[in-house]
Formats: C-alpha cells, sequence, structure tokens
C-alpha cells in the first residue's frame, strides 16, 4: 500500500504458516510518514576569515538545497599545495559542526591550503564542495577587521528584507565598533555598489528598504574599527524583491484575559518545518523568563509574561524547511504603551457610552436622568445610586435599562431640596462594567429646580387657554403701535379682558382666533399712553394672563421705535414761497414730540432767529427763512433724532431753485403789500334799511386804506351827488356817512358806497326801503271794498 506525507499510521503483524495464519502482534505506536530525504548539496564559497601563523579560520555559504530536512552541521577538509601540486585531503573535524565558520589548527606558516567542505542531514553526508583557490597560512597585521560572514536573507518583500550577519572572526587591532551594508542591482556594475546606512550600525542586522519591486539586487557588509574600514565580506546570492502570495506578517494581539502575543501563522508547512523565534535576531530561549512560546499545527505565538521596556525590541519568526518565509514584528515604546492600555482595558473590560449620565426636563416638569452605552446585551444591569447609596424602583423613582437602544433612564416627577447631590449609574454587562456620575449641588441644582418647576407650571398653564407668545409691540407703517400676543387652546366661551394701569379699558367680544393672534392698536401714540397693559385670557378650564410694561426705559425704546418709523416717513423735503419769505417743509404720518428736530445749512446748525426760524404745524415740520439772501442758498438737511440714532432728509436751495423760490416771494410780497393797502369798507352799513316816509335817515361806516380812498356813493347804479336832502361826507379819511335829513318815498331804492384807491376798490351795497303807513291803510280798505263788490 502507499502511504501518504504526514499522516500517522498504526501497525500490527501476524505470521502465516502452512496451517495458516497466526494471531495479531500487538498494536505498533503512531508512526509518521515522512517525505522522502536526500544528502544535502555541496556548499559554497568558500572563503578565510582569520589567518595567523599556524591556523586559519575559513567560512562558507549553506547547500542551496538542504534534502528534504535541517542541516545537521559540515565536516571541513584540507590539503597542502606545494609548487602548484595538491597534496592528500586531510579531515579537519571529525564531528560534524554547526556553525558555517571552522578554525583548521596545526598548520604550516607561509603554506597554501586548499578547502573543501561537505553537509551533511539525517539521510547523510553530501556532495563535498569544490576545492577552494590556494589560501596562504601567515599571520594578518592588518589594523582593521576581516570580513563579515554568513550573511543570511530573511523577509524578502517587495520593497524591503532584513539582512544578518555574524562579526568578522579577525577584528583587526581593536574591537569592531559598527558596520556598513551596501547593496546594488545584481547585472548592476561593482562602481553602482551604494550604501545603505551613512553612519555605522552596531547591531549585526539591518533592514533594507525603499526597494524596486521585481528586481534582483545582492548585499555585502563591511566592519569597522577605530582603524578603519575592514574587507568587505562575500556578497550574498542574488534575492529577488517580491513579496510571494500569500505572505503573512505577525500580528499583535490581545486576548480577553488581557495577555499580550505576538502571532504568526504558515499554511506551508513541511512534516519537518519548525518556527524559531528570536529577538534582535537572536533566537528566544526555550526556558526565557519573558516570554513563553506556542505552537499548534501552522500558528505560533509568542506570550508576554509581564510586559515592560525590557520586552522592547525586534521579534522575528522564521519557518524552517520552508522557501524562506519569515517576517518581524518591532515592539516599540508607542506600541508597548498602546497593547498595555488594550490588556487594562480587556482584563478590565469597560461598557463603551455613547454618552455620559445627563439630565433632562420633560413636557410636564418631570426630571429625567439617562445615559446610553452603545451596546447592550438582555442580561445587561444597572444600580441607580444617590449620594452613594442605592435607590430603587417606586413612587419616586421611575427607573428603566432598554438593551436594544443602550439607554438607561430614571425619572422623577419632582426635584426637592432633599434631592440635591450626586446620581450614579453602575453599568454591568457580564464582565464589563462601567458608571457615569452627575453633580447636582448649588446654583446647578437650584438652576434646575427652577427650571422644572417652571415647566410643570408652563404644563398646568397649557391645560387651559393660554399664551404661546406673550405680549409684545411693533410699530405699524403708519406709525401706530400695535400690542399683540400669540394664542392657543381657545374656545367661544373664552374671554379676553385687556388692562392698563389695572382699569379695564376693553373687552373682546367678539373675537376669532383661526389666528390665534390678540392685538390693541395704539394710534398717534403719546407719552399719556405710557403705563402697564395686561391681558387675561380666562375659561371654564383655567386663565392665563400676560403683561406688558411700556414705562421708563421700555417705553423709551418703544418711543424711539415710533420715532424710527415717523422719521421713515417723512417725505422728502419741499420748497414753498410766500410773502415772508422761503419756506422749506416736510410731512410725516404723525408728529410726536419725541422726535427731535434740527436743521443743517452747508453743513453747519442753523441758529434760529427773527428772521429764521423752525416749527411743526400738524404733520409738516417746516423751516421758515424770511426776506432770504443770497447768503441763504446752499444745501439744506433736516434731521431728526429718534433717541438712537439719526434719520435725514435734504434738499438743494440754490441755482435755479433758489432763483425761483425768490422771484416767487417777492411776487407775493408784493400782492400782500396791496392786499394790506388796498381800499376797503371796514363795516357799519346794514344791508336793508326800512324806514318810515318823513323820518330821517343816518348811516355810518369806516374807510381803510393807504392812500386814503376816494369815497363815492350810488343810488342805482347810478352817481349820487351830495346836497342838502342827502348829506354825504367823509372825514379824517376814515369815517364815511350818508344822512337824508327827511326821508320820502322817491328815496327808495338801491344804494352803495365805493371806496378806491391804487391798490384796488372796494363797495358795499344797501337798500332803503321807505313806507307811508296812511296811504298802506287807504290801499288796504279799496283793496277790501273791491273784494265785497
Amino acid at each position: 500500500m502507499a502511504f501518504l506525507t504526514g499522516e500517522n499510521y498504526i501497525l500490527r503483524v501476524r505470521a502465516v504458516n502452512a496451517a495458516g495464519l497466526s494471531d495479531y502482534s500487538s498494536d505498533s505506536e503512531a508512526i509518521e510518514v515522512k517525505a522522502a530525504i536526500a544528502p544535502p548539496s555541496a556548499p559554497y564559497d568558500i572563503t578565510v576569515l582569520e589567518s595567523v601563523r599556524d591556523s586559519m579560520v575559513i567560512g562558507w555559504k549553506q547547500p542551496k538545497i538542504s534534502g528534504g530536512v535541517d542541516i545537521k552541521g559540515y565536516y571541513v577538509n584540507f590539503r597542502e599545495v606545494v609548487d602548484g601540486v595538491p597534496g592528500q585531503w586531510h579531515e579537519a573535524n571529525v564531528k560534524a559542526i554547526s556553525d558555517r565558520a571552522y578554525r583548521i589548527l596545526n598548520l604550516k606558516e607561509n603554506v597554501l591550503y586548499q578547502y573543501q567542505v561537505a553537509a551533511c542531514n539525517l539521510a547523510g553526508v553530501g556532495t563535498p564542495s569544490q576545492p577552494s583557490k590556494p589560501f596562504k597560512c601567515e599571520e594578518w597585521t592588518i589594523a582593521v577587521p576581516g570580513p563579515p560572514h554568513e550573511l543570511t536573507l530573511t523577509e524578502v518583500r517587495s520593497s524591503s528584507l532584513v539582512l544578518l550577519w555574524k562579526t568578522p572572526v579577525y577584528t583587526g587591532r581593536t574591537p569592531v565598533t559598527g558596520f556598513y551594508v551596501d547593496v546594488k542591482e545584481a547585472d548592476a556594475p561593482e562602481e553602482n555598489w551604494r550604501s545603505v546606512n551613512e553612519k555605522p550600525i552596531p547591531n549585526t542586522y539591518i533592514k533594507v528598504q525603499n526597494l524596486n519591486d521585481g528586481t534582483r539586487y545582492v548585499l555585502r557588509v563591511r566592519a569597522e574599527n577605530q582603524a578603519g574600514v575592514g574587507k568587505t565580506s562575500d556578497v550574498t546570492d542574488p534575492v529577488l524583491a517580491q513579496t510571494k502570495p500569500g505572505t503573512k506578517e505577525v500580528v499583535a494581539e490581545v486576548d480577553d484575559f488581557g495577555v499580550i502575543s505576538l502571532n504568526f501563522e504558515c499554511d506551508q508547512l513541511t512534516p519537518d518545518s519548525k518556527f524559531v523565534w528570536s529577538k534582535n535576531y537572536e533566537p528566544i530561549e526555550d526556558d526565557s523568563s519573558r516570554v513563553t512560546i506556542e505552537t499548534k499545527g501552522g500558528k505560533t505565538k509568542v506570550s508576554f509574561k509581564d510586559p515592560s521596556e525590557e520586552d522592547l525590541g525586534i521579534y522575528s519568526c522564521v519557518v524552517t524547511e520552508t522557501d524562506g518565509i519569515s517576517s518581524s514584528y518591532t515592539l516599540d515604546e508607542d506600541e508597548l504603551k498602546r497593547l498595555l492600555q488594550l490588556s487594562h482595558d480587556h482584563k478590565f473590560p469597560i461598557i463603551p457610552l455613547k454618552s455620559g449620565l445627563a439630565v433632562e426636563i420633560l413636557e410636564k416638569g418631570q426630571i429625567r436622568f439617562w445615559m446610553q452605552a452603545e451596546k447592550l446585551s438582555a442580561s445587561a444591569k444597572c444600580n441607580y445610586v444617590f449620594n452613594d447609596k442605592e435607590v430603587h424602583h417606586g413612587d419616586k423613582y421611575k427607573m428603566n435599562l432598554d438593551s436594544k437602544t443602550g439607554i438607561v433612564e430614571m425619572i422623577m416627577d419632582t426635584l426637592e431640596d432633599e434631592d440635591e447631590g450626586t446620581f450614579t449609574f453602575q453599568l454591568q454587562d457580564g464582565r464589563a462594567t462601567n458608571q457615569s456620575s452627575l453633580v447636582l449641588i448649588g446654583e446647578v441644582f437650584e438652576k434646575l429646580q427652577r427650571e422644572a418647576r417652571f415647566q410643570r407650571h408652563e404644563w398646568i398653564r397649557k391645560q387651559g387657554p393660554h399664551f404661546v407668545e406673550y405680549l409684545a409691540w411693533e410699530v405699524t407703517p403708519e406709525c401706530n403701535v400695535l400690542l399683540k400676543s400669540k394664542v392657543a387652546n381657545m374656545k367661544k366661551e373664552t374671554t379676553i379682558t385687556w388692562y392698563k394701569d389695572g382699569m379695564e379699558i376693553m373687552e373682546d367680544e367678539k373675537h376669532d382666533f383661526k389666528d390665534g393672534v390678540c392685538t390693541l392698536l395704539i394710534t398717534e401714540i403719546t407719552r399719556k399712553d405710557a403705563g402697564i397693559y395686561e391681558l387675561i385670557l380666562k375659561d371654564d378650564r383655567g386663565k392665563d394672563k400676560s403683561i406688558l410694561k411700556l414705562i421708563d426705559s421700555a417705553f423709551d425704546d418703544l418711543m424711539s421705535a415710533v420715532c424710527k418709523q415717523i422719521a421713515d416717513s417723512a417725505t422728502q423735503v419741499k420748497i414753498q414761497s410766500n410773502e415772508e419769505g422761503i419756506r422749506l417743509y416736510s410731512f410725516v404720518n404723525y408728529f410726536v414730540d419725541d422726535l427731535k428736530l434740527s436743521w443743517v445749512h452747508n453743513d453747519g446748525k442753523i441758529k434760529y432767529t427773527d428772521r429764521v426760524k423752525s416749527g411743526v404745524t400738524g404733520e409738516m415740520m417746516w423751516l421758515q427763512i424770511n426776506e432770504p439772501t443770497p447768503n441763504d442758498k446752499g444745501k439744506y438737511v433736516l434731521e431728526m433724532f429718534d433717541g438712537k440714532a439719526t434719520h435725514t432728509r435734504d434738499v438743494d436751495l440754490s441755482g435755479q431753485a433758489f432763483d425761483e423760490a425768490y422771484a416767487e416771494f417777492q411776487r407775493l410780497k408784493q400782492a400782500a403789500i396791496a392786499e394790506r393797502n388796498r381800499a376797503r369798507v371796514v363795516g357799519g352799513l346794514p344791508d336793508v334799511v326800512t324806514i318810515q316816509e318823513g323820518k330821517a335817515l343816518n348811516l355810518t361806516c369806516n374807510i381803510w386804506g393807504d392812500p386814503v380812498p376816494e369815497v363815492s356813493w350810488l343810488k342805482n347804479e347810478r352817481e349820487l351827488p351830495g346836497d342838502d336832502h342827502c348829506i354825504l361826507k367823509f372825514e379824517s379819511g376814515k369815517y364815511a356817512s350818508f344822512t337824508i335829513t327827511t326821508v320820502a318815498t322817491s328815496d327808495s331804492g338801491k344804494y352803495c358806497i365805493r371806496a378806491k384807491n391804487k391798490y384796488g376798490t372796494e363797495t358795499n351795497d344797501f337798500t332803503v326801503s321807505v313806507f307811508n303807513p296812511e296811504a298802506e291803510e287807504t290801499e288796504e280798505e279799496a283793496q277790501s271794498d273791491t273784494k265785497k263788490k
């Protein structure tokens, strides 16, 4: 039968003869079938590492083919070379040596020797190497070190690799102080060698970085002491910078118990493969006091017993009997600090919180303490603590834990004085714990208590008619003041009553709450309207009130806003001429004394005199310039100060505007003079005079005019000359009299007095009716006799 490599088998045996088969033997122990092995190939590149008068140290590179198992050691042979003729081979060592360097003793000084090396494994001794070139056994006297040896490449990746080496056997006259590493592309000429490190390094390893993926490189090492830099090592075999598929790295982990470990796994193990851990590329002993190494199958890990700064370094793992599988992990101070924190967190797991303990006030004035964990299991629980004493669910406290949302809460209906202190929620979920506290003392507690009580009062208030927005004022575009508030939860039976200074001023019986707004309009407000305004809403569900104090500074602010609106309503300044001069004016919606006015002429404040006056008439703000002169030309600005800001309106009284206004003023001035001085009948004459025949009639009136008017009388629109019957007089230039000594019926008629001077003429008409009583009686009798007939 065929056995499978890597499998374990148990064997048993029985005998057979002519009589038949015997019983089976007892079972063997399990036997692992391993891959077929063969002796290793030959070592190569033999070189001299040190030479003295009677011995030499040689080194070599390990075989490229190990034969399927680890190389157990090496055998060295040597022979003399005299005049170019080699002698017989002699064994340098009887027992295999594990190192790749060996000192051959009892040699002859100044004699040439050749060497060959053979490797061995479990399958036997492999083919010896080709004889080396002849080396002369002589005392090295150079001051600088000999070449480093046993260069090993590991952790090869696309852009980096790690090079290891051993210090020179020959150190020179002083100890080795450092090393230089050189690198070049494998096919590049010798002059392309470049140094990896500018300054010598004390370590016997280095990580070479910044390589080009897919490029083949060779490396060498030089040692340095006080005398200088010594011989270069043998060049490494070419290595391809490439990260092989499936390459894994060492990973740091922290388990649930806080143990820190470095982990590595390999899925390309051979039956004889082993994991070899090193610190700073020195093998870690199995009995290390700092770490323990565990390997199972294709996984291995290094666990730290008591991590500290003593454990800092580079931890590497090499898998033997593979194609160079290796990886490393650098544990520096920052990484150790991070891992120690994770270890602590895992030993003492903390329930992560989205938010710590907080407090909020609910709609009805209840106090809600709450916190939220990122995640909780169904078995999570919480202890609620107040001032170091656990409290429980009951009348005062209502607790709840929702594992789905991670929210933990406790609700209190009210916050009393004895509730001042520290509240703590203690969470536990399996091994994990966490807690959060909230300190409510002093001003913090008092503020929360006030806000909770206010919120509860607000909730009760809103069960009936209530204010959503309390009384406030606004100034309308018409410069009136509107008191308004927004209300809610109203019904038809709700009463609305307005008060000012405690006195009812209006009850709104025809309200409509579709817009939810109550208003009171104050037109053309003055300081008499200052006071405390109150609006009360009331029905069978409760009442609410809103107070607006419009006094002192609050009323000043209101009036300032009113004045601003009034100032904004002002028209542009216009020009008007009158008989006294030129008037500049602007209209507003209405005027209040709180709006302070001033006029500016050509950037200078106007000083008011009898000639230049300012005033307000109704809604008109004006500036009167009497008897204007050219000096009054220019720009005029009306400044209106509302108590906070100045608003302006302006006009340019110059050029054509001034000329036209001045000409109109002159015209009106002359018209006024003419009006004042024209002839006129001041009064004293009746409209109708009825007088009996035979009586005397005497009428008088005053005449005014400058110059003194000419006075004439008319009867029935004809000039009436004076005579003894009708006496006409005009005395002292102002008294006119009309006298008929004996009135006759012929004197009846329409009379007129006319006064005339150069500024005009004025007349005054009156009618004189003369009657005869006797003639009227005779006429009445005649009329009566006619009716009888």
